[in-house]
């Protein structure tokens, strides 16, 4: 059999496109249908997803050594979604070497959709097409921030995934038993089932408190200046405890049950906040009126230090210009590295 290298573009650390969903939570649950079905076709399927880089080319980095770690790789595929405003589904490509399976996936994607077609594009300079030694094909499914492809592709992920599968192969998977996944878009789980019962307390270290302290940003929790680093000290038990306060249970800054389901709760209720805020034309923090670049300090930067899940120490030096610049790209905003009201309102 064929081995295959899938992996989602993007995570916690480095969000992808923003809009009506989250480009690194459904990007990953299509990712999770096109790993089972190859896999139910006794396919030999590697997930290359990278979880850990801070930075995007931690990110990017990552990625491309996981997947030239694998010996006879028949193809490697990255899937993404787009943003933009615009619509419909496009495979990018290397070279011509790949034709016929990017032509497959991208006619399988469309039927299940019901979106147009964008076309194959070559793209040499992409890093991950660039730099695997395997095959590779980068799938764009659809635009996060037009309104129809993001209720399409969130409710059609396990049909987006078992497209892309079958594109592979080229022939149908009629396999019985292969179970559906959840359509709506939830919040990716970690690696490793277990953490989500995992009792954490202060002086815990490792990947389920990082998840931990994301989630706690993502509620509107500061978890101290070094962001989620793995490591619950004063600043995330601070949170946690605030936490518990606010959603009135025990107050003893170990995260239980109780807990995560109060921070969930928080989560959902941040995000409609924020949804409702962007329908009605405001922004959840006002533009601060000027402009801000490399060698601005304060308050303002490390905000949007920890809007961008890095190192939030209030100093807007090149590695926060760098991170603005990806964010910008990301978000068809002008890679400047300025944050100025276009910015800032995107961000907030």
């Amino acid at each position: 059999m064929a081995k295959y290298s899938i992996h989602a573009g993007h995570n916690a650390f480095v969000p992808g496109a923003r809009g009506y969903i989250k480009e690194e939570v459904v990007d990953r649950q299509i990712k999770d249908a096109t790993i089972k079905y190859l896999r139910a076709a006794g396919q030999t399927v590697y997930d290359d997803t990278d979880d850990q880089g801070k930075t995007q080319n931690e990110n990017l980095a990552a990625i491309v050594q996981k997947v030239n770690a694998h010996s006879g790789l028949t193809l490697a595929v990255a899937i993404h979604l787009n943003a933009g405003g615009g619509t419909g589904i496009e495979v990018y490509q290397y070279d011509n070497k790949t034709d016929a399976i990017a032509a497959r996936v991208l006619t399988n994607v469309c039927a299940v959709t019901g979106l147009r077609s964008r076309g194959i594009k070559k793209n040499s300079s992409l890093y991950v097409l660039r730099n695997t030694k395997s095959h590779a094909i980068l799938v764009e499914c659809g635009f996060v921030d037009t309104k129809a492809d993001a209720e399409i592709v969130a409710g059609k992920t396990d049909a987006i995934g078992k497209a892309i599968a079958e594109g592979i192969l080229g022939k149908e998977i009629n396999i019985e038993n292969v179970p559906n996944q959840a359509s709506k878009p939830v919040a990716a789980k970690p690696a490793g089932g277990s953490q989500l019962d995992q009792l954490l307390k202060k002086g815990d270290k490792g990947s389920a408190v990082t998840k931990l302290q994301q989630d706690l940003i993502k509620a509107g929790y500061s978890v101290g200046k070094a962001g989620a680093d793995g490591i619950f000290g004063a600043a995330t038990d601070k949170a946690v405890r605030i936490l518990q306060t606010n959603y009135k249970i025990t107050v003893d800054g170990i995260v239980g049950s109780k807990t995560r389901s109060a921070l969930s709760k928080a989560i959902e209720k941040k995000a409609t906040e924020k949804q409702s805020n962007a329908s009605s034309g405001t922004v959840v923090v006002p533009y601060p009126g000027s402009m801000i670049k490399q060698g601005s300090k304060g308050k303002n930067v490390e905000r949007i230090q920890r809007a961008l899940s890095i190192t939030a120490d209030g100093i807007f030096g090149p590695k926060t210009e760098a991170a603005v610049k990806a964010y910008q790209k990301r978000h068809g905003l002008t890679a400047d590295g300025i944050i100025g009201p276009k910015t800032w309102n995107t961000l907030f």
